[in-house]
């Protein structure tokens, strides 16, 4: 039983041996593969230049060049990237059809294939989409050409005009070298929110497509607004008034041009707020309660009377008179300010 209790603690002694080591080798393999990791960190931290890898391109060949889908970012020699640029990755998607999308884990394994530890140095984006032949035009591209068109139509807004907040598409390929993009405006170039459409021509003007886009233009302008509150029907005198900056991208209805009149409001409006169209209407000829002589002409006659207007009434109007005599009540024409004709 001795005997037995000697071979199974040898056994178990080498066992523990051989456990040792391995464990020690593992751990070697790991402080090692730490350190490596470590100073390729190092290395890439380090390095001046980084390849930012393009959201959509375009390939000729066969197989994709790394000078065809990147481009160099910061302190890179010329030389340096010509290697690089000339570096064959994978076969390029067929000549003609659809563009290619790559999502960013296999763009990602697929560099590392191809590059190795330089993939490391690679800004990727989320996605990338590929087309073999023809050209394609990036956002940035395509906002340059809207800008480029739009900029000389601002002044005819009048005020202080400006272009922001472009909807557009993040790429957008094209057939061939002679096709082009042409921005245009359905409805027109307007304060705020404006559509815009990205047409694509051949080189002999035929559409060859559309994108739907659109940009946002503020206008700021100086415009008449109420230098007081202002009370249902009350008149717009010069000094009711006063200038106020306003964007018109945000303005609603018609402004006021400040023409025509005299004018009182139709709605109370506050202080600093501005004048619009739609919330003015010319102040009346007759007003309300105002005394106005009845005219009567007839053939060989022509009978006056003292009235009082029941309504508000311009020239041409027919309004409710009383007459101020007898009491009753007649429909009667505004003739001016003080005369009434009456039918």
């Amino acid at each position: 039983m001795f005997a037995g209790n000697g071979r199974d603690g040898a056994g178990r002694a080498r066992t523990t041996a051989a456990a040792a080591v391995f464990s020690g080798v593992l751990l070697f393999a790991l402080a090692w593969s730490a350190l490596a990791e470590a100073q390729q960190v190092q290395q890439v931290q380090q390095t001046p230049w980084r390849i930012r890898i393009k959201e959509a391109a375009v390939v000729v060949g066969e197989r994709v060049l790394l000078g065809e889908i990147a481009e160099p970012v910061g302190e890179m020699r010329p030389e340096e990237w010509r290697a690089l640029a000339s570096k064959q990755l994978w076969s390029s998607p067929p000549a003609g059809g659809r563009p290619m999308a790559v999502n960013r884990d296999k763009l990602a394994a697929a560099l590392e294939h191809y590059l190795g530890k330089t993939s490391a140095l690679c800004l990727m984006p989320l996605r990338m989409v590929l087309a073999r032949g023809g050209r394609v035009l990036l956002e940035h591209e395509l906002r340059n050409l809207a800008v480029k068109e739009l900029t000389p139509k601002l002044p005819a807004l009048g005020g202080e005009a400006s272009l922001r907040d472009f909807r557009l598409p993040p790429y957008l390929f094209l057939d061939d070298a002679t096709q082009k993009v042409c921005v245009e405006l359905p409805s027109g170039l307007r304060a705020g929110s404006t559509p815009l459409v990205l047409m694509v021509r051949t080189l002999d003007g035929r559409e060859a497509g559309s994108i739907s886009a659109g940009v946002f233009v503020d206008v700021w302008r100086t415009v008449p607004a109420a230098g007081r509150p202002l009370n249902h029907g009350d008149s717009v005198t010069p000094d009711a008034l006063t200038q106020v900056r306003k964007n018109e991208a945000y303005l609603r209805g018609e402004i006021w041009d400040g023409r025509g009149g005299p004018w009182r409001v139709k709605r109370p409006v506050g202080a600093g707020q501005v004048l619009y169209r739609d919330n003015l209407e010319p102040v009346p000829m007759v007003s309300r309660g105002d005394k106005v002589v009845m005219v009567f002409k007839g053939a060989h006659i022509r009978l006056e009377a003292q009235g009082e207007a029941m309504a508000d009434g311009s020239p041409g109007d027919h309004i409710p008179v009383r007459n101020l005599q007898s009491r009753r009540q007649v429909y009667a024409r505004v003739v001016d300010s003080g005369t009434v004709s009456v039918q």
